[in-house]
């Protein structure tokens, strides 16, 4: 078999180097290890004992340029991981990268010859790398996934037909990954992530990767709690960034439970609102959508629609002759607390007295009924999108902010 070929190409290798060898696939998760050979760092060790190096050093490895070498060349060590310089080259076979060869080279006493050698030993395993790949581990996979995701009814059904699972419960994981880094790298961080969640469930997932964002889709989710899927999706967005690196950007949603992979597509949405709303509010890095509340409609508002118009016009007024800012926050107590005033009152820390006496004033400086139903989701709804215009650095009300 072609993986008993990879392993043997890569024991021979490793003991004419009297060297540690190692071969990994794109996302740095190894696949072909050989014995110790007195060189081996807590790194090594790791990924020997857990089939994972760890999300951070997989981003140093990474942020060497190493995927996009042509040549053998050299990884500096870091001491702050426990990781020793390597040597490696990527194994291409007609210009997809299959995975890399890394070498354990400490002191840097590897030779011009011996890193001919690793070249040599690199083309030797692409093709029988080539052969020895799933059906499960290819892009059709993925495809089918997303696909199975999108928003065109005729492709989920055609890839609905290819994929078989069992019937259940499914929930969807997004994880958005956002920087000023080449496109592969993005693939790689969010595979790795997916990757490895999919693991930790036993298998019982599908992921896929499209463009900037990654989706796992947990097979039979009823047997999963939230706050275990939220704390997961946690996870997958700290593994991602530790790969990607400085001046990523990720954030995570989680959609609620479907009835079957027939309606994942609902639960993919709702992730990726959710991650959405993550992105805007800048508190979370991971939000649920069932817990995103009113936020999870205000997502589908694009960035470039919220401006001062986006407010109305009543809360401008309001602010325009609110010179501390309290009215604007009695009022959003009111409301938060659905016309409430004991509970109102008890949030703001104030004597119900004076909460009714500073609604008059509301009432008396804009002209409004705070005691109408649809007055009141207006407003409601208005001091949410300052909230989001807020968290997206705009400015809802420049009179107030100005003074």
């Amino acid at each position: 078999m072609s993986r008993d070929a990879v392993q043997a190409v890569v024991d021979r290798f490793a003991d004419e180097l009297g060297r540690s060898v190692v071969v990994n696939d794109p996302e740095v998760r190894m696949l072909f290890a050989s014995r110790h050979f007195g060189d081996e760092d807590p790194v090594r060790i790791r990924a020997m004992l857990n089939r994972d190096a760890g999300s951070e050093a997989i981003g140093f490895l990474l942020s060497s340029g190493i995927a996009q070498w042509t040549r053998p060349g050299r990884v500096p060590g870091s001491e702050a991981l426990g990781l020793h310089a390597r040597a490696g080259v990527p194994i291409r076979w007609r210009g997809e990268m299959l995975g890399m060869v890394l070498v354990m080279d400490a002191v840097g006493t590897l030779t011009q010859a011996d890193f001919a050698r690793i070249a040599e030993v690199a083309d030797e395993i692409a093709p029988l790398m080539v052969g020895d790949r799933t059906p499960q581990d290819s892009a059709r996979s993925e495809a089918l996934v997303a696909g199975m995701l999108g928003t065109d009814e005729a492709e989920r059904e055609a890839s609905l037909v290819e994929l078989k699972a069992a019937p259940g419960a499914v929930r969807v994981v997004t994880v958005s990954l956002r920087h000023n880094k080449d496109a592969e790298l993005t693939a790689i961080a969010l595979r790795h992530a997916l990757v490895a969640a999919r693991s930790r469930s036993r298998g019982d997932a599908l992921h896929t990767v499209v463009g900037d964002v990654g989706h796992l889709v947990y097979l039979s989710t009823s047997a999963r709690d939230l706050d275990t899927v939220v704390a997961e999706a946690e996870v997958m967005a700290r593994d991602a960034g530790d790969v990607a690196g400085k001046g990523a950007a990720v954030t995570a949603g989680v959609g609620a439970p479907a009835d079957g992979l027939n309606d994942a597509w609902i639960s993919a949405r709702q992730a990726s609102l959710s991650a959405i709303v993550a992105r805007r509010l800048g508190g979370d890095t991971v939000v649920a959508f069932e817990r995103a509340g009113v936020f999870g409609v205000l997502a589908r508002v694009h960035t470039a629609d919220l401006d001062i118009t986006a407010v109305p016009h009543e809360l401008r007024r309001l602010a325009e002759v609110d010179r501390s800012g309290r009215l604007l926050d009695t009022l959003r107590a009111f409301l938060d607390h659905a016309g409430s005033g004991p509970g109102a009152a008890d949030a703001l820390f104030i004597h119900r007295t004076t909460l009714y006496y500073r609604l008059d004033r509301i009432r008396d400086a804009v002209g409004i009924d705070l005691d109408d139903g649809e007055v009141r989701l207006h407003l409601h709804l208005g001091l949410k999108v300052a909230d989001l215009m807020q968290a997206e650095g705009l400015d809802p009300f420049p009179t107030l902010n100005a003074r």
